[in-house]
Parts: structure tokens; C-alpha cells; sequence
């Protein structure tokens, strides 16, 4: 396998992954290549959000966009039932495959966040994440009412996303695609970064209400290692309540 990473400028959006997958089958659990950053980012993402959500054992949890199932398989070790979504084929073998030789049991099925009704869903979900995914989505507006029609009233959504700014562009696109290769070329599309402002305010259409907002930096002694920040001009995260 070629250490250069695939040029993916121009795919749709599920076909990045299908690429990345092909090129290394180990992409999504390997403790090099272009996800290694999403295990260093989760281990801040699942903290906050077991503080907010005040744990996992027991809930009834849906997992928009899992991708190979890093975020599943963290909520499942902590006794959730998980359910994971993606539209990326290879990326869902690749999270059944981790899952049974991890031993932990998770739904994982195809669908996109714009159609989560075809996934075949019965009821609703205590916990609904979209992390890492909603600034790939094809419609927003679509997705956003998707996720709200499977929440039970009173439940939440935890999310992160990336925000509009130049200071994203540079951080996400220009740096670590173009100048450093952590990422392939063309996997982010800065049109699709989402700003908090536009963000709370499709949520509150939907009838959720964002209750906090946090930002997400780097450890300033370039171990990689990822912070909560109050900054929320590059990446952010936070979670929102059903009415």
C-alpha cells in the first residue's frame, strides 16, 4: 500500500470513503493514516458528551454517519444500544468486522442522514449523534429533520462540525490536505462547513433547542492531542434538546 493518499476532489460524498477503504481496509483502525485523528478526537467527544448526557448504559442510541464505527463501538463498550447509519458499503463491512472481533453487538445499517427512514427504524432514540458527518451531507435541512423525527420528545442530539470561517479553511483544508497530507485532497468541501449561527438556527426549525456549544483545539505541545476550547471558529461540538 502507497503511503500517498488518494485525490478525492470531485466524488460524492460516500464515494471518499469507499475510496479510502478500497486503497487500505484497515483505514478506519489503523494507528496511522488519515483517521488517525478521529480516535484522538473522540476520546474528548465521548467525555463530553457522557458529562452532558450523564452516561450511556441502557440508552437507545443512533450513530448518523458511523463510518467503521469508532464512536459506536465507544458508546457500546459504555452500555449503550447502538445503532449505526452509513452510506459508505465498505466502511459498514469494515465496522461489522471491528465490532465481532471487539465482541460488542451493534445494528449497523445502510442509509444517509437524509433518509434515516430507510433504514427501517422502529420507534425512536434516546440519543441521536451526528459527528464528523454533517458537514458532508448532500441537505442539511434534510438531515437536520431526520434526526428530529427519530429523537423521542425531550431526548437530545449531540454533534460536531466544522465552522465557515477562513481559519477552518486553513486549518482543515489548506493545512492538513495541501500542505501536511494528513487528509486526501479534496475530502473536505469548504461550502459545506457550518457555522453555529446557521447550525442553532436549522436545529430550532426542527424543534431542537442547542443548549451549549464548545469548541475543539490542539494541545499546544503538538502531541496532537485534542482539547475543549471556547474557540469555536475551526471545529466545534455541542448538543441540542427535542421540545
Amino acid at each position: 500500500m502507497s503511503d500517498v493518499l488518494p485525490r478525492v476532489e470531485g466524488l460524492p460524498e460516500p464515494d471518499k470513503y469507499e475510496r479510502l477503504v478500497e486503497r487500505d481496509p484497515d483505514v478506519w483502525w489503523s494507528d496511522r493514516g488519515p483517521f488517525l485523528g478521529l480516535h484522538q478526537l473522540n476520546l474528548v467527544r465521548v467525555d463530553y458528551f457522557r458529562g452532558v448526557f450523564g452516561g450511556f448504559e441502557g440508552k437507545r442510541v443512533l450513530d448518523v454517519g458511523c463510518g467503521g464505527g469508532i464512536l459506536a463501538e465507544a458508546l457500546a463498550r459504555e452500555g449503550a444500544r447502538v445503532t449505526g447509519v452509513d452510506p459508505s458499503e465498505k466502511s459498514l463491512a469494515a465496522a461489522r468486522a471491528h465490532a465481532a472481533r471487539s465482541r460488542l453487538t451493534i445494528d449497523y445499517r445502510p442509509g444517509t442522514a437524509e433518509d434515516l427512514s430507510a433504514a427501517g427504524f422502529a420507534g425512536t432514540f434516546d440519543l441521536v449523534f451526528a459527528v464528523d458527518v454533517l458537514e458532508h451531507v448532500d441537505d442539511l435541512e434534510r438531515s437536520l429533520a431526520a434526526i428530529a423525527r427519530l429523537l423521542a420528545p425531550g431526548r437530545a442530539l449531540g454533534f460536531l462540525t466544522h465552522n465557515r470561517t477562513p481559519a477552518a479553511f486553513l486549518q482543515l483544508i489548506w493545512g492538513e490536505e495541501y500542505v501536511d497530507h494528513t487528509m486526501p485532497e479534496g475530502f473536505h468541501e469548504f461550502q459545506r462547513f457550518i457555522t453555529p449561527g446557521d447550525l442553532t438556527e436549522g436545529l430550532a426549525r426542527q424543534g431542537l433547542a442547542v443548549q451549549e456549544l464548545r469548541g475543539l483545539g490542539r494541545a499546544p505541545d503538538g502531541s496532537g492531542h485534542r482539547l475543549l476550547t471556547d474557540d469555536l471558529s475551526v471545529t466545534y461540538l455541542g448538543w441540542a434538546r427535542k421540545g
